[in-house]
């Protein structure tokens, strides 16, 4: 009985255009159109920054330092296209080819910088000051690309000082292991948007579409009906919850081969960790409609509710962009906020960006929703609707 009913409610939902257009059509659309702006802004090209090197000596230190920028200015994955000069009398041309932008910056090793450093070490060994030799570091105002590179510049510097006092001292030499973790090498836009477009389509389901739709079966007394029926209120809402999950298995189905197939995403859609959010969000969105047409007293109050919580919950849960970084009077919409947490969870386990959360909580904070919003609702029918 329940599955015959639910296949009915399946077919009288398919049958209305303007329920297939916003619950599958629009959140589709709004995937071309996001990715179409925004994914070329993401790819990442290659930018080789020239740069001038001036080290007039061969010493220890300094020969350090050339060979960090010479290693970086080397291979496939070169930072800098680098020139190195062993004498200061051509500083005034290299300076005129600065402000003509045909180099993004210079680096000059002063004369005697070995020397002056090995004092240095020397003096404050002994809790004496001495003035510190300086590199100087030659950028253009006014150009971003030398921006760029003096503050890449600026970050290998601030790397040496350890390197320097290995040399100094018997510091036992260590080895780094890195990973790459995520999707891809480099940052996809396709792999970031594709679980929010699911998770914002099943939120509209569950918002707009039981929300209202159950609203208005209780403002058209089709409740109070069920009593000469025998159908049962479990069976009658089993049967509709489960015609809105065959329409939202549709939705995860469309979106996932327009992903994989036209965008070429590398999220793969058996994944357990993503079929398993898949179904909380469906359980958190469902409860949530469930939960508004119990305390609305018509469908329009309904869908006026929905479309209020629509705009923040899906701007503030991470569907489109990080929401980290917003300020501390909005940060509170953000932490309450289920989609924040699903959205997290989900990319978190999959590798496309690391969690901000504990993933208990990307897990929890839905789970806690979902109990909320059932016990509410179901009282609140119970009381209504069925006494």
């Amino acid at each position: 009985m329940i599955l015959k009913n639910s296949f009915y409610l399946f077919k009288s939902v398919i049958r209305q255009k303007d329920y297939l257009f916003w619950f599958l059509a629009f959140p589709i659309v709004l995937l071309v159109i996001l990715v179409t702006i925004f994914s070329s802004t993401t790819d990442v090209e290659r930018i080789n920054l020239s740069l001038y090197l001036i080290k007039p000596e061969q010493g220890e230190f300094s020969n350090i330092i050339y060979d960090v920028f010479n290693n970086l200015s080397s291979g496939e994955n070169k930072i800098f296209d680098l020139k190195v000069f062993n004498s200061i009398s051509s500083k005034d041309n290299m300076l005129s080819d600065l402000k003509s932008e045909k180099v993004n910056g210079i680096v000059e090793i002063p004369k005697g910088f070995d020397a002056a450093l090995l004092s240095n070490f020397a003096f404050k060994s002994f809790g004496l000051s001495f003035e510190p030799p300086t590199i100087k570091l030659y950028s253009l105002k006014h150009s971003t690309t030398s921006q760029t590179a003096s503050l890449i510049v600026k970050n290998i510097f601030e790397r040496f000082d350890l390197e320097f006092a290995k040399r100094m001292k018997d510091i036992k030499e260590y080895e780094v292991e890195t990973e790459i973790v995520g999707t891809k090498e480099t940052f996809s836009y396709v792999d970031f948007l594709y679980p929010g477009i699911l998770i914002l389509a099943i939120f509209f389901t569950g918002l707009l579409g039981i929300g209202s739709e159950l609203a208005w079966y209780k403002e058209g007394k089709i409740y109070k009906r069920l009593h000469v029926t025998s159908l049962s209120p479990i069976s009658f809402f089993s049967s509709f919850f489960l015609s809105r999950a065959y329409f939202i298995i549709i939705q995860i189905v469309v979106v996932s081969a327009i992903c994989k197939f036209v965008y070429k995403s590398t999220i793969n859609p058996f994944n357990p960790a993503f079929l398993f959010y898949m179904f909380l969000s469906t359980v958190t969105f469902c409860a949530m409609g469930f939960f508004i047409s119990a305390v609305s007293k018509s469908a329009n109050s309904a869908g006026i509710v929905g479309q209020i919580l629509q705009f923040p919950m899906q701007f503030l849960g991470g569907i489109y962009f990080p929401v980290q970084g917003v300020p501390w009077f909005i940060k509170w919409i953000v932490l309450i906020n289920p989609i924040t947490y699903l959205c997290d969870g989900v990319r978190g386990s999959l590798g496309i960006m690391s969690s901000t959360y504990p993933k208990f909580l990307s897990v929890l904070v839905p789970l806690i929703y979902i109990v909320i919003f059932l016990y509410i609702a179901l009282k609140k029918y119970m009381v209504s609707e069925f006494s």
